[in-house]
């Protein structure tokens, strides 16, 4: 008998969403049913693109989930109101997945997990570098105890485009890059915008695959930056850089470095991105340039290897590999539909995308006061 399909829908057709929906619509357990975006010209652009005559089309959100049958919404709105939605979504019995990050302040982290709990709906973070394959690696070599006791791990998120599009047009959503408005245009600025004026919120990426290697949390957190005015970006009022470090619950210290308006050299295949691992008795490191291979030193050799390592999973198909990000974004298109059809654990749920939110929203707070020290809250037993 064929499976039968889930039901989804999309609020908020960014460029993201539409990218994400294709993947969607190529799962064998999802069909795409409805397109939601405030801006008319964006739902019937998206809708072309998906090739798909039947889904239906919205520029309202209330009206779409009144009047289409859904199991689960798929929400890449702005992170500052994605939260409200999603809650929204599963009080009216439907599973819900969000892009990154999860929440702005400890009240929506909060909301998250109360609704969760309250209605047994199904939250997924569409975080994806915890997927990449020298990740899943690296959390093997620690289940298998090879790194000895795991003292110290560091991330790096440094990624500099020069035209990031900060500013949107509010009647057609046309948007526009640059430090400054475009001359003659009315436009407000974009959720990056106002994210980046902190860079240490844009943090799951690297606090999430190093979190899923230790099977850990942070509780304590503390965070500087430059100046609120890049040095880079004309003048764009967001701080260059901000580094965090944090401390967990297992006892490991981590560092945590952020900025997207200066520019930084690439790293070796995963662009942006750099993460070491440092135990007692083996430490390794992603490639720090992309003139360099990934190394892994052992303590019972004292010796720095060369190794292999590649952030698609070697086992994959060649479609899955081609999804994005290094064959990264699929994974979390399959990890939903898995749970809600099978009940098969996510890798990201509401716990662990909150864990990697909170930590975030304090370093911005922490920043903010001169580098105090906080406490992260511990969602779990709230």
């Amino acid at each position: 008998m064929e499976q039968k399909k889930l039901r989804l829908g999309v609020v908020g057709l960014g460029h993201r969403a539409v990218h994400l929906m294709r993947l969607y619509n190529a799962h064998p357990l999802w069909q795409v049913v409805a397109l939601c975006d405030k801006y008319q010209a964006l739902t019937q652009k998206t809708a072309a693109a998906l090739g798909q005559p039947d889904v239906k089309l919205f520029t309202s959100y209330e009206e779409m989930v009144r009047s289409v049958p859904m199991d689960a919404l798929l929400i890449t709105v702005d992170p500052n109101i994605q939260t409200e939605l999603a809650c929204d979504a599963m009080t009216r019995g439907l599973h819900v997945t969000t892009e990154v990050p999860a929440a702005y302040t400890l009240d929506q982290c909060r909301s998250l997990v109360r609704t969760v709990r309250k209605t047994g709906a199904k939250y997924q973070l569409s975080e994806q570098t915890r997927y990449w394959g020298f990740i899943q690696e690296w959390r093997r070599m620690a289940e298998r105890g090879e790194f000895g006791k795991i003292l110290f791990m560091e991330g790096e998120y440094l990624h500099y485009e020069e035209n990031w599009m900060f500013w949107v047009d509010p009647e057609t959503g046309e948007l526009f890059g640059g430090g400054k408005p475009p001359e003659g245009r009315k436009t407000v600025p974009t959720w990056r915008n106002t994210t980046f004026r902190h860079p240490i919120y844009y943090l799951p990426h690297e606090l999430s695959p190093l979190l899923s290697i230790i099977d850990d949390r942070v509780t304590k957190v503390s965070c500087m930056g430059t100046r609120p005015v890049s040095y880079h970006t004309e003048d764009f009022p967001a701080r260059d850089m901000e580094v965090a470090l944090m401390h967990t619950e297992k006892d490991v210290i981590m560092r945590l470095a952020v900025g997207f308006t200066s520019p930084h050299p690439p790293r070796s295949k995963i662009h942006a991105h750099w993460y070491q691992v440092k135990g007692t008795k083996c430490t390794v490191e992603w490639a720090r340039t992309d003139k360099e291979q990934p190394k892994m030193w052992r303590y019972e050799d004292n010796t720095w290897r060369d190794m292999n390592w590649s952030p698609e999973v070697k086992e994959a198909s060649e479609f899955i590999k081609s999804s994005g990000h290094l064959g990264a974004d699929w994974w979390p298109v399959d990890s939903f539909a898995r749970a809600i059809l099978y009940d098969e654990p996510l890798s990201m749920d509401v716990y662990k995308a909150v864990e990697t939110a909170a930590p975030a929203i304090l370093a911005a707070e922490s920043c903010e006061k001169g580098g105090i020290l906080l406490e992260v809250p511990n969602f779990r037993e709230e």
